[in-house]
């Protein structure tokens, strides 16, 4: 079976029973603190993953590292995942039950690059025009890359608008090695 389609199999799963036992927003914020705690611990990751260490262990490592702070419902779901050996899929899954939260509530996923901090109102006026062009809800999602020297790069979908100065120079300098120049006149 492909890893997506496990992945995408036992986020849906949960998913559904999260909107029936109308638990769906606790649950999705569990998701996401898992999927953040996996990011984060390489340690933690590599122990999921490990076949050589007992499920036990691994179930004790998941109780004590999110024990009081998920829902009962994801608590027994990460039981669930451990007992039929899934654990290393538990990144890929909270991740796959995110993404299906967006879509379920139409929330779009923008990147924005900038050289410094974008402050509150260029945020909001981006956001907005996001808003009004897609019709969805926008989470914005930023980072700093000095190297772009100013303006920003801002990506959704299958999208991207460069307006760095980085950018920028780079098409002078292609406007300025085309040769002018035509002989003749």
């Amino acid at each position: 079976m492909n890893h997506t389609k496990i992945t995408i199999r036992y986020a849906k799963a949960l998913f559904d029973l999260a909107q029936e036992q109308k638990v769906l927003e606790q649950v999705k914020d569990d998701m996401a603190l898992i999927s953040q705690v996996c990011l984060e611990n390489r340690e933690l990751r590599g122990m999921l993953h490990n076949p050589v260490i007992n499920v036990e262990k691994k179930q004790k490592v998941l109780k004590s590292i999110f024990g009081s702070h998920i829902n009962k419902l994801t608590s027994l779901f990460l039981d669930i995942i451990s007992r039929k050996r899934r654990e290393s899929y538990i990144d890929a899954i909270a991740s796959d039950f995110v993404g299906l939260y967006k879509e379920y509530k139409g929330i779009k996923t923008a990147y924005v690059s900038s050289a410094v901090a974008l402050d509150d109102t260029d945020r909001k006026t981006m956001t907005v025009i996001l808003k009004s062009l897609t019709g969805h809800e926008i989470e914005l999602i930023e980072s700093i890359k000095t190297e772009i020297i100013g303006g920003f790069i801002l990506s959704m979908d299958n999208y991207q608008v460069d307006q760095s100065l980085t950018a920028k120079v780079k098409r002078l300098k292609k406007d300025f090695d085309k040769n002018l120049y035509v002989k003749g006149f």
